[in-house]
């Protein structure tokens, strides 16, 4: 089983928002990682003495936030994609300084999402809508499982539409 696949398996598994950002975070720098190499010039001198050095572990584009701003520059991926890795990585960044995980029902979590750009201007956007709806809702015991649920989904298709997203960009 490839890494990316063992990741979207964990993203299932995660019982709070804190372990759900990590898995992403991980995906997402993956992704990058995988697709990095594919905007430099394809020539073997150059692949071999300049790109996988800068590729290496201690090299300055491990980091998501180095590699989106390079892929960015370069006209690689747009201001809507680059703007929600930003936010994944903000997030993780966030998360990653709490002691005690971070729950499905933060209201940091619930910011995170509404800020998501691809979700709010796409054909998803009716999540939010739903979220919304079940956040404001008066039924609390069960409303307060089912807008935990709906956060879970809706962070998981936010990280499986910004992969999406990033691939279709730089191979395209």
């Amino acid at each position: 089983m490839l890494l990316q696949d063992k990741l979207l398996d964990a993203l299932e598994e995660c019982e709070n928002a804190t372990c759900l950002i990590e898995v992403s975070n991980k995906l997402i720098n993956k992704k990058l990682q995988k697709l990095l190499p594919k905007v430099f010039v394809q020539d073997a001198l150059v692949m071999e003495y300049a790109v996988v050095p800068l590729l290496k572990e201690d090299g300055p584009l491990v980091t998501t936030d180095v590699a989106s701003k390079l892929m960015f520059a370069m006209g690689k991926i747009t201001l809507q994609t680059y703007a929600d890795i930003g936010l994944f990585d903000q997030m993780y960044d966030y998360t990653s300084k709490h002691s005690q995980a971070i729950l499905f029902d933060d209201d940091m979590v619930y910011d995170f999402i509404s800020n998501q750009s691809h979700l709010a201007k796409g054909q998803d956007s009716f999540y939010l809508d739903s979220i919304n709806q079940l956040k404001f809702s008066s039924f609390d015991s069960f409303s307060k499982a089912r807008y935990e649920s709906l956060i879970k989904t809706v962070l998981k298709l936010c990280c499986e539409n910004l992969l999406e997203s990033i691939e279709k960009e730089i191979l395209g």
